[in-house]
């Protein structure tokens, strides 16, 4: 199919995404790759032209149906405007020393706070923009409900590829690189859960175990109104020493666990520590991890985000040992996926969304908002893992297999994923090359500055530390 002819209703998944946000709480995300060396702006452009056709969607506006009944917004692809590489130079604005978190929040800073209005806008958008005279930032804007990693690599793997076939005259040798879609679950689908059982679980966890005021929120010296006080912090850290970051993965290992396990019992620590220190309560804590359904149920290439969720509740675990923990979110995390809950949870919010279709999608939406944000939210985890990682015996390494393009490296990685705001804090994982790249979220409306960065702080150091076997066993 040519891209001009791509039509496809919108999943009633990435409809619930949007039900998250409203005017007045935008969820627009960004992801960027800074570039250090020579690049050609030209050469970049038409290389994103080929990328971008190969998905349509990223080039395609929402158009509202009614058919019978039902009102069904649609994807449709755009035959008039194509979705061009904006190419700009921001080096007057960059600073030196060039800070790519502090350029981050003063470019962003207005474009976050806003809601895309997708049936004018395209989903994804693309930037060249330079900040020095050999450092060039590529900058993915988008709405989080088009956008998942299968996209994204498919997208940024073709472009890197055409760029330096251009620059190079021949095409590299991971030019056919699929990313973490290689590590996607092959042969028989998960069997989820059924929904009679699903159903009951999710209302004894929502509205008997964890109602809002049973979860323990992240103290704070002042939560303000949303709709008075927009937008987000974007903080992150880096984690580059080697030796820490084989520690962390070998730590988890021994546990016959994953580092996200260890990110949630570190997470788990040092929010106990956090709220006992700040006089509030400790005992309940929700943690969720957006998970990938891509390879472990049938969808569609065309759907929106192909992605889910699953829930984690920690209680009266305040003096546990960090493996301890990590043990419990283990167990946690691999009952649920041997039982499909993130695939039944997609299929379930699908249903709800499909039977709210006889209203407008604006007007759905505005039913739906108060309904998915009354569910409470310690932190939440989303780690991509390695970027583009290097296979050895089939299995993944901690090195990347793209390390650049032309005569160009790239040299950082930052993303600001939003959450909702029901979601005290929020943490977004890249590995590229053995540096860890840490971005956190935490909203306006719930911390001062100086707060969210203490906190984030606590958290990296507590990390750092659990790459040594041992440490973090004492009580707290």
């Amino acid at each position: 199919m040519k891209p001009e002819d791509f039509e496809a209703p919108l999943d009633a998944f990435s409809e619930y995404a949007m039900a998250v946000e409203n005017d007045d709480y935008p969820k627009t995300d960004f992801t960027q790759l800074q570039f250090r060396g020579p690049v050609d702006p030209a050469a970049m452009a038409e290389a994103h032209d080929d990328a971008i056709a190969l998905v349509p969607i990223f080039s395609s506006h929402l158009v509202e149906r009614r058919r019978g009944l039902l009102y069904r917004p649609r994807w449709v692809f755009d035959r008039e405007v194509p979705n061009r590489l904006r190419v700009e130079d921001c080096r007057h604005v960059a600073g030196d020393p060039f800070d790519p978190m502090d350029f981050s929040t003063r470019h962003y800073e207005l474009r976050i706070r806003q809601r895309m209005d997708l049936t004018r806008e395209f989903p994804c958008n693309c930037s060249l923009l330079r900040v020095g005279d050999e450092e060039h930032i590529l900058s993915l804007q988008f709405h989080h409900s088009c956008m998942d990693a299968h996209k994204g690599y498919l997208y940024l793997t073709r472009l890197l590829a055409g760029y330096h076939e251009r620059i190079k005259g021949k095409a590299p040798d991971w030019a056919d690189s699929q990313g973490m879609a290689a590590l996607t679950r092959q042969g028989d689908m998960v069997k989820p859960v059924s929904a009679g059982r699903f159903i009951r679980e999710q209302l004894a966890d929502v509205f008997w175990r964890n109602r809002s005021g049973s979860v323990s929120n992240i103290a704070s010296e002042e939560v303000r109104d949303y709709r008075e006080v927009r937008g987000r912090y974007s903080l992150r850290a880096v984690i580059e020493d080697p030796a820490v970051l084989q520690g962390l993965f070998d730590r988890a290992r021994a546990h016959h666990a994953t580092v996200n396990d260890l990110f949630f019992a570190v997470t788990r620590r040092v929010l106990s520590r956090w709220n006992r220190d700040h006089g509030a309560s400790d005992d309940r804590f929700r943690f969720m991890l957006i998970t990938s359904i891509k390879g472990r149920t049938r969808q569609s290439e065309a759907a929106g985000a192909g992605v889910s969720g699953l829930n984690f509740v920690s209680t009266g675990q305040g003096g546990a040992s960090l493996d301890t923990l990590m043990q419990f979110f283990r167990d946690v995390r691999r009952d649920q996926l041997a039982r499909g809950i993130d695939i039944r949870f997609n299929q379930a919010m699908c249903r709800m969304v499909g039977a709210a279709r006889l209203l407008p999608l604006r007007k759905r939406s505005r039913l739906l908002n108060p309904v998915v944000n009354s569910i409470p939210c310690t932190f939440s985890l989303s780690n991509l893992g390695v970027v583009w990682p290097r296979m050895e015996n089939g299995r993944p390494t901690l090195d990347s297999e793209v390390l650049g393009a032309g005569d160009f490296v790239i040299s950082d990685i930052h993303s600001s994923a939003s959450a909702g705001r029901s979601v005290g804090l929020a943490l977004a994982v890249r590995i590229h090359q053995r540096r860890m790249y840490l971005n956190f979220v935490a909203d306006r409306f719930r911390f001062r500055e100086p707060e969210a960065r203490e906190l984030v702080d606590r958290f990296v150091r507590e990390l750092t530390a659990a790459h040594e076997p041992g440490s973090g066993q004492e009580g707290e």
